[in-house]
């Protein structure tokens, strides 16, 4: 398993490092700057406007979520919550039953913790590339603040839609998950053994005393004071920020080349959801008063559902150089997707 997983992460580094990618990526980067250079003041402008989104609505409404969400993680809650959904992940979703705390992980924290989780799990030996690159697919999800503070209370001003979006964002990304396991059942072998249990001890402790234990045990492995896990906690979620600030500025302005050569408003706002989740939902709630309200909130949970190119990439980054394939991320993408349009 070791030979063979350090085949594929060398077969990866060398398509990575091709001369045919090299000279794509080159070729698209000089196109950008002679895109920005010949139209400077309209690539200032969608810059400008994505700065603006970022730090006037998803800086102020993330960061404190971001925060609280380490410190639950830290607290263990994440896996006690695995621990009470052990059953239905790994008889419904096909992942390994004692890592589903990945799932509450990613419906909690938003993407990209999720692919971080399993990266972290498959280098550790405990879960294959095939089951990392499914746990990664299945639980990954949008910040629950992003749809009802940014889109509901920000973009909407109506918190209520929000919720809703939450609420069919979650059932539409299980439903994704449980058609995966359907029709592409996983029946590869896991990496590890889970430890013989005594069938006596295992019907006197129950799922909640099991939830318990499992809260107690991640949180005697976090040995950081409240005010050390405070501190690490504010400093991971503002890079994090960061990060999804960087993201946003790059690709308006990419966004605004691609939509040179496509100056009508109905392409744009589709060009601006298939890249970047958070300019599409605010490009897409403009439109909402001339739509009707259900199709204009279908295409909404559509569009967080696909969650855009960037989030892609941001996953890509992440599972590329451990090896782990993104075919089953792609596909569950195009499943949410479809499933959040008909279910809003």
């Amino acid at each position: 398993n070791d030979k063979e997983g350090g085949s594929i992460h060398m077969n990866f580094r060398r398509l990575a490092a091709s001369p045919l990618s090299t000279w794509l990526t080159g070729f698209l980067a000089v196109l950008l700057v002679i895109c920005v250079v010949y139209a400077p003041g309209e690539a200032f402008k969608a810059s400008g406007e994505g700065l603006t989104i970022w730090w006037r609505i998803v800086f102020p409404a993330l960061l404190p979520f971001i925060v609280l969400s380490q410190m639950l993680i830290a607290s263990g809650f994440a896996h006690g919550l695995g621990a009470l959904l052990e059953p239905f992940t790994r008889r419904a979703l096909g992942l390994p039953g004692s890592f589903g705390w990945v799932l509450p992980l990613g419906m909690t924290a938003g993407f990209p913790a999720a692919a971080e989780a399993a990266v972290t799990l498959h280098k550790q030996g405990k879960i294959t590339a095939r089951e990392a690159e499914r746990l990664a697919a299945t639980a990954h999800f949008c910040s629950p603040m992003l749809l009802v503070v940014v889109i509901g209370a920000g973009f909407l001003s109506r918190p209520e839609v929000g919720l809703l979006l939450l609420a069919v964002h979650w059932m539409a990304g299980i439903a994704a998950g449980v058609t995966l396991q359907l029709v592409f059942p996983d029946r590869s072998k896991s990496a590890v053994s889970p430890p013989a249990v005594k069938p006596a001890a295992k019907r006197r402790e129950s799922i909640l005393r099991l939830a318990v234990r499992r809260m107690e045990e991640a949180r005697r492995e976090d040995v950081r004071s409240f005010g050390k896990l405070l501190g690490d906690a504010v400093a991971s979620g503002v890079q994090t920020l960061m990060i999804i600030g960087g993201y946003m500025l790059i690709f308006a302005v990419v966004i605004h080349v691609i939509l040179l050569a496509f100056p009508n408003q109905t392409m744009a706002v589709a060009v601006k959801n298939a890249l970047e989740v958070h300019l599409g939902s605010y490009a897409l709630s403009g439109l909402a008063p001339s739509l009707p309200p259900a199709l204009s909130a279908s295409l909404l949970g559509a569009v967080l559902g696909w969650s855009g190119l960037c989030a892609y990439l941001q996953v890509r980054a992440i599972l590329g150089p451990a090896g782990i394939g993104e075919r089953s991320f792609l596909l569950s993408r195009l499943l949410h997707a479809a499933y959040a349009y008909v279910l809003t």
